[in-house]
């Protein structure tokens, strides 16, 4: 995660580490991967197992999207399991500036004893996508689809 530890007091390391790594609510998460492997159906999903199209301009870890404008130069990261996109989701958010609002608001809402919102948090993945409507998309598939009946579950475990 990336963090400055070097003159740094034990205590604001691990104030600082706890905020990079605090849960993302399961319907943040669900409504995210849904809209950007187009609900498990894209190539990206399926061949690549990229769930959540993130974006990296290293060509050993990406592949060139189909429908790239001219000029652009950025890849969608290309991941070994679903497992491992997962896990780069969860540490994209919780370590690119780009997302610091959200970790803030989070980091809010934990201070005031308040539930992690999703409503609340997605307003701060503005960043997320281009397109000028992500946040009220992913809103409402948050909505749409009931998600947040899954915020409460903290792991799903089966039998190997």
């Amino acid at each position: 995660y990336n963090i400055r530890i070097h003159n740094k007091h034990k205590i604001d390391i691990l104030e600082t580490l706890i905020e990079s790594v605090d849960v993302i609510p399961n319907s943040i998460v669900i409504a995210q991967a849904a809209n950007e492997s187009g609900w498990g159906t894209s190539r990206f999903a399926k061949d690549f197992n990229a769930l959540f199209g993130e974006y990296t301009f290293d060509i050993n870890n990406g592949v060139e999207p189909i429908y790239r404008n001219n000029g652009e130069k950025y890849l969608i990261k290309f991941f070994a399991t679903v497992n491992d996109s997962v896990r780069s989701y969860f540490k994209n958010l919780n370590t690119h500036p780009a997302y610091k609002d959200l970790r803030e608001k989070r980091k809010q809402l934990r201070k005031n004893n308040l539930e992690l919102d999703p409503i609340i948090l997605v307003q701060h993945l503005k960043y997320y996508a281009k397109d000028k409507n992500y946040v009220k998309t992913i809103e409402s598939i948050i909505r749409v689809n009931k998600l947040t009946q899954f915020d409460r579950i903290i792991t799903v475990t089966t039998k190997s």
